[in-house]
């Protein structure tokens, strides 16, 4: 079996995209919170806001072709949802007081959007979304998202229950263990990347924060404990790890009853860990869920091709089809000494 652990962390390195690295979405963050403080009726009441998303949850990966960097902001109003029968209105404190100063501000069903583009030539675009919520005015009260847009009618627009700041914690506390978190991260954005190279341009694919929210279930750390060192040194295997995972997915495809076609159809439910614990998932027809099935079996498929490489070039060119151009290939000369490296035993810890 080839060693690849070097080139996933470079490939990692590669891919990855956390708040601290974008000082312009950073200093256009503050801004916008500093027009909302200007703008923002008193009548609104107080708010408080949070990070969500794949930043709060270090989950983060650049996008592809160029794509807009992004960042989600949480914004909680502390009143009564019966004062606000319709969501929209206090969408609006928002949406109005961004509208002081911009004119790039869109109304989304779950957020209001501000669209920039960049102050340096070449460099990405990038936008900030606000997703609006209220708590009640009272400490134990439930949380609701304000679901519409500005000219929504009562059947498309709703309070859904939500809890964001724990779905936040959920996932980036995972695994009680340090090294453990570290590596569920690492496979998270490694399936992100691949799923936009093997989704590209497809309508209801299957989504980051679904494929994050599997990893509560799926995903196992797999590391060669070394006990003979006297300390905890740990030798992580991401390439077993992301095959435990990608297995396991595909191991949770259950047949339910559609009654709108009278057909039973394979499907894969991955169901928010809070409010209003719906399945992500669902929205995808039962031909884009075959396909997803079938993409999760190639996908296997090849990660065993790999495992099975003895050769760490092979191997790596193995993967480098499924993740594009940033997994790196190793040098014929520098890899010697990995071929037919011995397997040891692994330990595997939820």
């Amino acid at each position: 079996m080839a060693n690849l652990q070097s080139e996933f962390i470079s490939f990692h390195d590669a891919i990855r995209l956390d708040y601290d690295d974008n000082k312009e979405l950073r200093e256009k963050r503050d801004e916008l919170m500093d027009i909302l403080k200007e703008h923002i009726s008193d009548d609104a009441g107080s708010y408080s806001r949070f990070h969500q998303g794949s930043y709060a949850m270090y989950t983060g990966i650049k996008s592809l072709d160029g794509g807009d960097y992004d960042i989600d902001v949480g914004i909680i109003f502390h009143v009564n949802k019966e004062d606000y029968p319709n969501p929209v209105t206090v969408k609006k404190w928002v949406y109005n007081a961004l509208c002081e100063k911009y004119n790039n501000v869109e109304m989304k069903k779950p957020c209001v959007t501000v669209k920039f583009e960049s102050e340096n030539e070449g460099d990405r675009n990038y936008h900030v979304d606000f997703a609006v919520y209220i708590d009640g005015k009272d400490s134990n009260d439930t949380i609701h998202h304000a679901k519409g847009k500005l000219h929504s009618t009562s059947e498309e627009r709703c309070w859904d229950e939500a809890d964001p700041k724990e779905l936040v914690n959920k996932i980036k506390n995972h695994s009680s263990d340090a090294k453990d978190r570290e590596q569920f991260r690492r496979i998270i954005r490694y399936l992100k990347r691949w799923k936009d190279i093997k989704f590209k341009g497809q309508v209801n694919r299957p989504s980051g924060i679904g494929l994050t929210v599997a990893g509560l279930t799926y995903f196992e750390s797999v590391y060669t404990q070394d006990y003979f060192s006297g300390s905890d040194t740990r030798y992580y295997n991401d390439l077993d790890a992301l095959e435990k995972f990608v297995q396991n997915m595909i191991y949770g495809f259950r047949y339910v009853w559609n009654s709108e076609t009278a057909v039973s159809e394979e499907r894969l439910r991955v169901e928010l860990p809070t409010p209003t614990y719906n399945d992500i998932y669902e929205k995808m027809s039962a031909g884009q869920m075959s396909s997803f099935k079938e993409k999760l079996q190639n996908f296997l498929d090849k990660i065993r091709e790999a495992q099975e490489e003895t050769d760490p070039v092979e191997a790596a060119k193995i993967m480098k089809k499924e993740f594009g151009d940033d997994f790196p290939v190793p040098e014929e000369s520098a890899t010697a000494e990995r071929k037919g490296a011995p397997i040891l035993s692994d330990t595997s810890s939820a």
